[in-house]
């Protein structure tokens, strides 16, 4: 179906629904952000899901985390849909490039979730690795013939940030992030800038939302406030409606 006057974000977006529609497999393949790290109610599983050397990464459980809630959402609207998280929680851009094949299953996988970044900023030439990794990675999914998404992290608190090991930011992944996922054309859902903009018009404190009751108030995993804003970002840049 043609849809000639649309953006190529909106043509993106059609593309992603109408997959959503006929029942897909969604496949999130990132870090402990992606894994839903700081919300309440998760926990690490035994199952192991990457194994990088003599590091084994777990698969997490989090019912009260943005893809929780992103599932719940499916199986309301789009029953048909099925969603695997495969977060590896410490993991750097470039482990889960090297473990791709470990991580993606061709023949199941129909949109793949890229939500990463944050550990590269420990690394010397973090940023950079970043850049390649992502590009890399879009390209390899792209030959594969699937949809994507590509997810910025969320802020940190000024604490977390100044962290010695914090070669660089937030800000910084967010914004090589941003500049890949413009380059090679695929859908972006910028939690950084949402939740920095929310922040400034409700006039909250990033601590308000990174802490939480029963949740790991690390400064940088998310509580569930913050979770929430990421489900409803997402459901945003996909074009779908939340309920009232």
């Amino acid at each position: 179906t043609a849809y000639p006057e649309c953006s190529k974000g909106g043509l993106m977006r059609i593309e992603i629904r109408q997959l959503l529609q006929r029942g897909a497999h969604i496949n999130i393949i990132g870090d402990s952000l992606a894994a839903g790290a700081g919300s309440s109610g998760s926990w690490k599983t035994d199952k192991v899901i990457l194994c990088d050397g003599e590091e084994n990464f777990m698969r997490r459980i989090a019912p009260n985390s943005w893809w929780g809630s992103f599932e719940t959402y499916l199986k309301d609207k789009f029953p048909g849909c099925t969603l695997e998280n495969n977060g590896c929680g410490g993991a750097s851009s470039g482990q889960l490039r090297n473990g791709i094949e470990q991580l993606f299953c061709e023949d199941r996988d129909d949109i793949i979730f890229l939500f990463f970044g944050a550990n590269d900023r420990k690394r010397e030439n973090g940023m950079q690795e970043l850049r390649d990794n992502l590009s890399w990675m879009i390209r390899f999914f792209r030959e594969k013939g699937k949809e994507m998404v590509v997810f910025t992290p969320t802020p940190s608190t000024v604490m977390n940030e100044v962290y010695v090991n914090r070669l660089y930011h937030m800000e910084d992944v967010a914004n090589i992030i941003i500049d890949v996922a413009e380059k090679e054309g695929v859908l972006l859902a910028d939690n950084y800038n949402y939740i920095m903009e929310y922040l400034l018009f409700s006039g909250k404190k990033i601590d308000e939302i990174l802490f939480g009751c029963g949740c790991s108030n690390d400064g940088c995993h998310p509580a569930d406030a913050a979770q929430l804003l990421i489900y409803r970002n997402l459901l945003k840049s996909l074009g779908l409606s939340p309920k009232i």
